[in-house]
């Protein structure tokens, strides 16, 4: 390790931090999982400072390197930098990768399939993850992709050797939120050890984010009805875009997003997708209604491969919109696409 990394040891051993964590937390996760035994831990920290944050993660990412297990760590960028100090450099190590989450998964949906190339890479060796999914500047509609992607995860990765430790700041986000993440993590960090979440129920979470979404009455719609309405479909969708001022890299998106939607209505429904579009403060959304039910919740969210075209054009939108909301039932799924109007990074309100 790097004389930093030992410089953070030292200065934790001589408090509670890591060797209380060392001692039931952690360790106690390392234990469960020699040889296999424990499959995928997914555990949430609720931390309520900085030295609670630190002496939880950066424990849990030394402890790891040392197992020779690779660890990716994926967390707001002003929290990355204090990972960064706190590890002393063991940003370079090898085995340990650090990702701005802002950047890699403003939405939500797509933060998946980044955490499934990382465990496929990986298939031979037990991996860990950091997150930070649901950072404080998120929005109403984002938390709620937020918590479907927490829930999820549990089935995602289940059988797979992956330790995963999701964060969530105690003091500065809502209850709701931090009730969710009790509801979508079957174990939690409390007090420096880990304890079985007596609130666990991620179908629960799935079945409230799975609400319907109003149509925007101020929309333009455009019926898509067979294949051959396809083109005139994205000329239509081209000159809405340029008239609210989207980019033209943007148009180019969201022509892609609007066929792809669109041929999944057609490919996997008895009738007709419904396009409308409209704008949303600084995105244009795109949305998409047609009378099918989407079975399966992890479509679009994980890498489908060249031999999984049925959900690469989900997977495709998920890619490329700042936030995917989506609701299906029996009478019909609608998902709205959202698409930044400019090149700034806020949160979509």
């Amino acid at each position: 390790m790097g004389n930093g990394a030992r410089g953070y040891e030292k200065e934790s051993r001589s408090g509670r931090g890591l060797a209380l964590v060392m001692e039931s937390g952690s360790a106690e996760m390392i234990r469960g999982t020699e040889n296999g035994r424990q499959g995928f831990v997914h555990s949430a920290l609720l931390y309520h400072s900085r030295r609670e944050y630190l002496d939880a993660v950066v424990p849990f990412v030394l402890e790891g390197l040392a197992m020779d297990e690779p660890v990716l760590v994926a967390v707001p960028g002003d929290q990355l930098g204090l990972l960064r100090d706190a590890l002393g450099g063991e940003g370079s190590t090898t085995g340990l990768q650090l990702v701005d989450i802002v950047e890699a998964a403003r939405n939500p949906s797509r933060f998946l399939a980044l955490e499934g190339s990382f465990v496929e890479v990986n298939a031979d060796r037990r991996a860990r993850i950091v997150s930070q999914v649901c950072w404080p500047d998120r929005t109403a509609d984002e938390f709620s992709a937020c918590k479907q992607h927490e829930a999820l995860v549990n089935s995602a990765f289940e059988g797979r050797q992956l330790t995963a430790l999701c964060l969530y700041d105690a003091e500065r986000l809502a209850d709701d939120v931090l009730t969710s993440a009790c509801a979508t993590h079957p174990v939690l960090w409390k007090g420096g050890s880990l304890q079985p979440s007596a609130d666990y129920s991620p179908d629960d979470v799935l079945a409230q984010c799975n609400q319907p979404l109003p149509a925007n009455p101020g929309a333009v719609t455009y019926m898509v009805r067979k294949s051959s309405d396809l083109r005139p479909a994205r000329s239509f969708a081209v000159n809405y875009a340029g008239w609210v001022g989207l980019s033209q890299d943007g148009i180019e998106d969201l022509q892609l997003v609007a066929t792809e939607l669109a041929t999944n209505s057609l490919m996997y429904t008895d009738g007709a997708c419904r396009l409308a579009f409209w704008r949303d403060d600084d995105h244009l959304v795109c949305e998409a209604r047609d009378n099918g039910r989407l079975d399966d919740p992890l479509v679009g969210r994980l890498d489908p491969g060249p031999t999984g075209p049925a959900s690469r054009g989900l997977f495709l939108v998920n890619a490329i919109s700042d936030l995917v909301r989506t609701h299906t039932a029996s009478t019909g799924t609608t998902i709205q696409a959202f698409l930044r109007l400019d090149s700034s990074t806020g949160p979509i309100s």
